[in-house]
């Protein structure tokens, strides 16, 4: 509660009891208050309820007042808490505000609590939804069913990206109100953004209705039918034909593929048919003339013939499918790029178009485990000859038409709108058959631009993404321009992966991998494996590698291919040997010229001093990071010169981060004279955390950086070293630092980290 003067024990002065009077009559005296002089209004601002605070926001700017602080104080007077990116809060109306939204719709904040909270002429949610740009939804979508129609049409226009967090199962009526909610948020707002996170026992019927409605599906209902759906669009207008225009393209790719049986359970609407398809969408008006860049599908139903390669396997297989009065396509079986015949399915995938193979990854439709044996077979026919994997049940993999039929109940008879460019899965387990839904939407998702995917559980799964990526690489506009997967397991090798999605996307962006392992037995590609990658538009390059030793041949490979790379980030990169790790150092340095961030982690870099000073020395870099890389491990006292040299030679670099390099106290002294006055190094931020260095070592550094003068060092991170093994000598040379830099330290205990090291050894 916000303290008056007399609780404070005070006598409130005339003006400040005409203000209260002033701001308890606000419904009549509103115009009158927002017309008053400057120095009278910024007395009553701190009295006004927020309501009427957000109103005279306008009139205050006009006449040079600020209500940033009011806003402020009310967060910790309200909120009661530190809010998250505190340091880059810009606007505390907006962050108060939408933060009051999302308390007041969960039912957490008593708005009768603080009569700056309350107002019989105002609508909490209405007046508030106006300044929510990020919509959170969550547990069992608490107050979703309390949205008015004036709620929604104010977060219609404001709200642009929507996060779903902890999710849990809700009754039908919540259902069909969240239902609305993203109809009118994506397909007639400005949503641009889904994001589910934190979801570990995902409902197949909501995440399928927000699935399909984030790729622009939607059903007419016709108990409730939208109003923004039922007006006529302006003859002329380029949006509409555009739209329709997409409509047909994109029916038509997705007719390059059915996957089979999707378990989907009852619709929310019970009037809904469940044994409809996304293929037999017939409220769709299709232009029959469409274009011949267009996916082929055959509509017809003829006798298709396609030939099968099994992975791994040198023999091929023709196999007839009849169609039924579902569409097919002979464009169905080509999937991904052809995997070099050999014992591992995991082969290398061949960089030409025209070796696109016909391996077919949709399976029979009768039950999950069996559909998950396929794969199975694969990883235990590892170890055996070519000729044994003719033996793989064919009928397995490829299903009869008939049966290959996906029931979404949310796409009966659905007509495609507006969706969005950008899909965060974040700890979404992903069961065979939800996956095979997101698949079958992403075919045809020609809007996404980002697609995020981590800790899925995909495993074998990755097969059907990957195939659905591909048939979305063929769609006519598909702008896919940034793909991040992680997780514990991949069943393709890191490097193929990599391979397969540039060759699909060269105009991709941003491509980030991270796996722990990889699910398969192949160490060493053979000789004659296809290593070459057609170049591509790449700017940023992120990988986490497994364990396994990489083929240096693929790794060199799309480095050179990705020319216009301007950040590289290796995570955990490990080689047979010290020159393979010198190989790829020095394709960076000659080949990606570009390169403006650096990092490599976990990596051991002890034997490649050369190639470390020669991308110093080469390429224009702004942020390096080369941290737990043993970089100081030996021959410490001839490189640290080398590497101090370059750096004071470097102009361009500003970031270092040299954290768990086992630099030590005479490394750390030696960094010192980066700063020297012959220098002309521009690092600004040096990060020296977990290095080993004990406060004697800290001392020196700091009275060399002292006699240097004014330097151009602003932060220091000096976070987890042995700083506690001399409190006060530690204590001298950080009252010195303060003087130079900001630090930051903490009060780590090193006797007690390395005993918890040494119990679990």
């Amino acid at each position: 509660m916000e303290e008056s003067v007399e609780d404070a024990g005070g006598t409130p002065t005339l003006f400040e009891i005409c203000a209260r009077a002033v701001t308890a009559n606000m419904e009549t005296l509103e115009q009158d208050v927002w017309g008053l002089p400057a120095v009278i209004l910024q007395g009553i601002l701190p009295l006004l309820n927020i309501y009427y605070l957000e109103r005279i926001e306008q009139a205050a700017v006009k006449k040079g007042l600020s209500t940033q602080s009011i806003w402020r104080k009310l967060w910790n007077d309200v909120m009661k808490c530190k809010p998250s990116r505190f340091g880059t809060v810009t606007c505390w109306r907006k962050k108060f505000l939408e933060a009051f939204f999302h308390n007041v719709l969960r039912g957490i904040l008593d708005v009768s609590s603080d009569r700056r909270l309350s107002d019989h002429r105002f609508s909490p949610l209405v007046h508030s939804s106006r300044h929510v740009s990020e919509l959170t939804i969550c547990n069992k979508q608490q107050g979703v069913s309390e949205l008015t129609p004036a709620v929604l049409e104010s977060l219609a226009q404001s709200v642009e990206t929507l996060k779903f967090l902890h999710l849990r199962s809700s009754d039908l009526t919540t259902q069909k109100s969240l239902r609305s909610l993203l109809h009118r948020l994506i397909h007639h707002g400005q949503v641009n953004k889904v994001s589910l996170l934190s979801w570990p026992s995902p409902d197949t019927n909501l995440l399928v209705l927000i699935l399909s409605i984030s790729a622009g599906f939607w059903q007419k209902h016709k108990n409730s039918q939208c109003v923004f759906c039922l007006k006529k669009p302006r003859n002329g207008s380029s949006e509409v034909a555009q739209e329709q225009r997409l409509d047909s393209d994109l029916l038509q790719a997705a007719c390059t593929t059915n996957f089979s049986g999707i378990h989907s359970g009852q619709s929310v609407e019970e009037e809904v048919s469940s044994q409809s398809a996304l293929l037999s969408l017939q409220p769709l008006n299709i232009n029959q003339n469409v274009s011949t860049n267009l996916p082929e599908c055959n509509i017809a139903g003829e006798t298709q013939s396609s030939v099968l390669r099994v992975p791994g396997n040198c023999q091929t297989k023709k196999v007839t499918c009849r169609s039924s009065s579902l569409p097919s396509t002979a464009s169905e079986s080509t999937s991904i790029k052809n995997l070099k015949t050999g014992a591992n399915f995991q082969g290398n995938f061949r960089s030409e178009p025209e070796d696109l193979y016909d391996f077919i990854f949709s399976v029979s439709g009768k039950e999950e485990g069996k559909a998950l044996d396929i794969s199975n077979g694969y990883r235990e026919s590892a170890n055996r000859n070519p000729p044994e994997l003719a033996a793989v049940h064919l009928p397995d993999i490829v299903a009869p038409m008939e049966q290959r039929r996906i029931e979404m109940p949310f796409l009966d008879g659905a007509q495609r709108l507006r969706s969005v460019k950008a899909l965060n899965l974040h700890n979404v387990p992903l069961s065979l058959s939800s996956c095979r839904t997101l698949c079958h939407l992403l075919r045809s998702w020609v809007s996404l631009e980002r697609l995020t995917m981590a800790y899925n559980d995909l495993g074998t799964n990755i097969f059907l993404l990957v195939e659905a990526l591909t048939a979305l690489s063929r769609c006519p506009g598909c702008c896919l321009s940034v793909i991040s997967m992680s997780d514990f397991t991949t069943y393709v090798s890191t490097l193929d992966l990599v391979h397969i999605i540039l060759t699909m996307f060269p105009s991709l962006q941003l491509l980030s991998l991270s796996y722990d392992l990889e699910n398969h037995n192949e160490k060493e590609k053979s000789d004659d494996s296809p290593t070459e990658f057609r170049e591509n538009n790449l700017k940023q390059l992120e990988i986490r590698f497994p364990q396994d030793p990489l083929h240096v041949g693929l790794l060199t490979s799309v480095l050179k291919a990705s020319l216009s790379l301007l950040e590289l980030s290796f995570d955990n990169a490990t080689f047979l040997c010290q020159e393979d790790l010198r190989c790829v150092l020095r394709t960076i340095a000659e080949h990606n010229t570009s390169m403006r961030r650096l990092s490599f982690h976990d990596m051991k870099l002890t034997d490649a001093h050369s190639e470390i000073l020669l991308l110093i020395n080469k390429l224009s870099l702004e942020e390096v990071k080369f941290s737990f890389c043993r970089l100081f491990e030996k021959d410490t006292s001839e490189f640290l010169i080398q590497f101090v040299n370059s750096l004071k030679r470097n102009s361009s670099i500003k970031i270092l981060k040299l954290c768990g390099n086992r630099l030590g106290n005479d490394g750390l002294a030696e960094l010192a004279d980066i700063y020297s006055a012959d220098s002309l190094s521009s690092i600004h931020y040096l990060d020296v955390s977990s290095n080993c260095i004990k406060p004697e070592g800290l001392l020196q550094f700091a009275k060399k950086l002292e006699g240097c003068g004014k330097i151009k060092l602003r932060h220091l991170s000096l976070s987890q070293n042995l700083l506690d093994r001399d409190p006060m000598l530690a204590q001298e040379a950080l009252q010195t630092l303060e003087g130079v830099c900001s630090v930051f330290s903490d009060s780590w205990n090193s006797s007690q980290a390395f005993a918890d090291h040494v119990s679990v050894m």
